[in-house]
């Protein structure tokens, strides 16, 4: 009897514990896996820039959201900063066209402080296409040893960037000819060269060494910028652009049909860089600057845990939460007659809350924009 008891005891405690057990979030991605995707959001404009998204076209704001495979487009004289969550920040130029092909990031547990980040708060992968303009960018260490990677395509070549301040140029000059540019300030950037525009939605060919790749899966045989990126290279191929130096080069192009640039003759092969002139270096810091200004202020919040399976309802039999929130549910699968409180895991669920807004709303005092490179500049 006594036995006999105790075995019944064991049983309802475990049909009490058990539903709130199974409601414990798990992480979305787990370790090797894909990220869920990161976010991305406006923290300066200047002038007039817009995304295109789904052939929507939007003008865009302070604090507006940009989604995956969004196409951003700035005006003349225009400028805008968008602002990742893990941690990196970029300022595209005025005349630029930039598509967000990926952004992925591991959910983080915490609200962050992009203005204090050093490091990113958890593993993410981007992947950019610079078609034609100015970049800046400064990203925050990346965790490279659990499959961090950031890549800026450009119809010249890949640039596998580590934690660091670069820019890249490419501008077609309307001559059939284009003139690109990759500094780096500060860390170091992994370049590597390729003839031919990425194909949009598309990777490479299989077995084409030496290729930069387009948006899309990591094609077979195409090699990573990442790959290799220190002093010397590495088994990756590719030119490292360490703190202090650059690459430049022009190259023939063509405007197909649609206004894609199209390189059209495979530019000098890059050996060796040259260090960046003393008025480079300059315009650039000053401009990496004012793009800390604009994000000082901008914070991420931590996603919410995913909904648990089932609609959390309760089951028949269930036993009321300890804080007398919910009762035992009658229709064993919906829970319709269960009540809750914000945070209890039985009953109908609560009220979603609310994330704080961003206080980034007001933009720095105007500045102005750098005047744009010319071959050789």
């Amino acid at each position: 009897m006594h036995n006999r008891l105790l075995s019944w005891l064991f049983f309802c405690a475990f049909a009490a514990v058990g539903p709130l057990c199974a409601q414990t979030p798990v992480p979305t991605a787990a370790a090797g896996g894909t990220p869920p995707p990161g976010k991305v959001l406006v923290a300066q404009v200047r002038g007039t820039a817009y995304m295109t998204l789904n052939g929507v076209r939007t003008a865009l704001k302070v604090d507006d959201a940009v989604e995956q495979t969004a196409k951003i487009n700035t005006e003349r004289e225009s400028s805008i900063v968008l602002v990742f969550s893990n941690g990196a920040t970029t300022q595209l130029g005025d005349d630029t066209e930039l598509v967000i092909d990926e952004f992925l990031q591991d959910p983080f547990g915490s609200t962050i402080s992009v203005a204090t980040l050093e490091e990113e708060p958890s593993r993410s992968n981007t992947r950019l296409s610079l078609n034609k303009g100015e970049l800046i960018g400064k990203v925050a260490k990346l965790k490279h040893d659990r499959g961090s990677t950031f890549i800026v395509n450009t119809p010249v070549g890949a640039a596998g960037i580590r934690g660091t301040t670069f820019r890249i140029v490419f501008r077609p000059q309307g001559t059939g000819l284009a003139f690109f540019q990759l500094s780096t300030v500060e860390g170091n950037v992994n370049f590597l060269q390729g003839a031919g525009a990425p194909v949009p939605g598309a990777g490479n060919a299989p077995g084409t060494p030496g290729q930069p790749q387009g948006p899309g899966p990591q094609a077979p045989g195409a090699p990573d910028p990442n790959q290799g990126q220190g002093q010397g290279g590495g088994s990756g191929g590719g030119t490292p652009v360490v703190g202090g130096q650059e690459v430049v080069i022009q190259v023939s192009v063509n405007v197909s049909a649609t206004g894609q640039v199209v390189v059209t003759s495979p530019p000098q092969v890059i050996s060796s860089t040259m260090p960046i002139s003393a008025a480079v270096q300059m315009q650039i810091v000053a401009q990496a600057q004012q793009i800390a200004v604009a994000v000082a202020t901008t914070t991420f919040t931590a996603p919410p845990p995913a909904p648990p399976a089932g609609g959390g309802g309760n089951t028949p039999g269930n036993t009321p939460a300890p804080d007398g929130s919910g009762t035992t549910g009658t229709t064993g699968t919906t829970g319709t007659t269960g009540t809750n409180i914000v945070g209890s895991p039985l009953g109908t669920p609560g009220p979603t809350p609310t994330p704080s807004p961003n206080p980034n709303t007001t933009p720095p005092p105007p500045t102005t924009p750098l005047p744009r490179l010319t071959p050789g500049g």
